[in-house]
């Protein structure tokens, strides 16, 4: 399991004068789990390779204004200035999507699900080699998304990312760690980056600016980037699903590759449980998103886990370190793995919990064909699974790889596409 809610980035990418005070030296490693899907972002507990501080020296120097790109036939190109570490500069280059979004299409087998929304396997058909899995992640030969234009930087001192807005409307994309740390992306637009290092959350808005008047959090991606050290990356709808996106790390390891989710924008959000459903912003929030709300804490939505939470804490021999269910914690505290609670420290027993294979024995927790099949089980995770497979739907969704989590050894940059699936 690895932690991917990270702090910490020496890259700066604001139009104004910003230093940034030096930060603790904590590690680069990844470790823990995807959160407790709290708004906040809130690091997950428990893992393998410590915590995810990320101590990186030194101020960030003085910010020049970068030149806006020159329009062209797909929409406008280039954003403000960057810049890295010490006030070393970023090179940014910047062109439009063009011809190449045409093609992308709606994934193969993709047909609305019962709840009237798209679902990338309805069926649950094997799609692998191992027994029992109905689950896996997306292939190079499975991509949806457009092709990017050739880069401009063709000889990055860094790492390069390249940004798609393959969506119908402008997109803000605000970077953790960097103070006012936002570029803006019109539809249909390209950006590319050279850059040191690039740590935490990169979180998009639709409507307006972070902070401006109608803003709306649409989507959110993770990860820990080092030239020659990291390139780990997740896709995240630990808190809600509001935007399609594909990451594609690249490097020459077998680690590198696709988290992706390709449904098309309009029906992301059709078949989502009518409690999650944020129509007015188009966003399906998650069970531990709702839950977590004192006024819906006590509804039978959110104590639909509790039975069998408790039946595993007391027949399954891996969790009855958890005692009763009031000592572990019900409710919310199951749906999101919540630190402070026993499931924070119990991937095995939270996955097993949420994913509907409790039981009341210790049983087989291996084959995701079974996943969601028998209630009760974590709605929003088996709607988010169902659209978009291989992905945090919730914060252990790590315990027996369902998350879609990449370690890239060696990674150089990655390629982001927000709605791969659009035309």
């Amino acid at each position: 399991m690895m932690n991917k809610v990270l702090h910490g980035s020496a890259v700066v990418l604001v139009t104004l004068a910003v230093a940034c005070s030096t930060d603790t030296g904590g590690s680069a490693g990844g470790a823990g789990h995807g959160g407790d899907a709290a708004s906040s972002g809130a690091s997950g507990s428990g893992g393998m390779a410590g915590t995810t501080s990320v101590g990186m020296a030194g101020t960030a120097g003085a910010i020049s204004t970068g030149a806006a790109g020159s329009a062209n036939s797909a929409g406008s190109a280039g954003m403000g200035g960057m810049l890295g570490a010490g006030g070393t500069p970023v090179t940014a280059g910047a062109s439009g999507v063009g011809g190449a979004a045409g093609s992308a299409g709606v994934a193969s087998g993709g047909t609305p699900a019962a709840g009237g929304g798209w679902a990338a396997n309805p069926d649950r058909l094997a799609c692998g080699t191992k027994a029992g899995q109905c689950e896996c992640q997306p292939t190079l030969a499975e991509r949806k998304a457009p092709a990017f234009p050739p880069t401009k930087i063709t000889a990055p001192t860094g790492l390069l990312f390249r940004f798609m807005n393959n969506c119908p409307m402008t997109l803000w994309l605000q970077f953790a760690g960097a103070p006012g740390g936002t570029i803006m992306m019109p539809s249909k637009s390209t950006q590319e980056f050279d850059m040191p290092t690039l740590h935490g959350r990169v979180t998009a808005f639709k409507n307006a600016a972070p902070g401006g008047a109608g803003s709306v959090e649409a989507e959110f991606f993770e990860l820990t980037a080092d030239p020659g050290k990291a390139l780990n990356y997740n896709l995240s709808f630990v808190d809600y699903m509001g935007l399609p996106l594909e990451i594609n790390g690249k490097g020459a390891s077998q680690s590198c590759g696709l988290t992706a989710c390709y449904a098309p924008l309009s029906e992301l959000v059709k078949g989502c449980p009518p409690q999650l459903l944020d129509a007015a912003n188009g966003k399906c929030n998650s069970m531990y998103s709702y839950c977590n709300n004192a006024a819906h804490a006590q509804e039978p939505f959110c104590t639909a886990l509790d039975q069998s939470a408790a039946d595993t804490l007391a027949n399954d021999a891996m969790c009855k370190a958890g005692g009763s269910l009031a000592a572990a914690g019900s409710g919310a505290k199951i749906f999101g793995c919540a630190t402070g609670s026993f499931w924070s420290g119990s991937p095995y027993c939270c996955a097993k919990v949420n994913r509907g294979s409790a039981g009341t024995s210790q049983g087989d927790n291996t084959q995701n064909c079974l996943y969601y099949k028998t209630p009760p089980y974590n709605v929003y995770a088996a709607y988010s699974h169902s659209v978009c497979p291989y992905l945090y739907a919730f914060a252990y969704d790590d315990w027996n790889d369902q998350s879609g989590y990449h370690a890239c050894t060696g990674g150089t940059g990655a390629d982001i596409t927000y709605c791969p699936g659009d035309p």
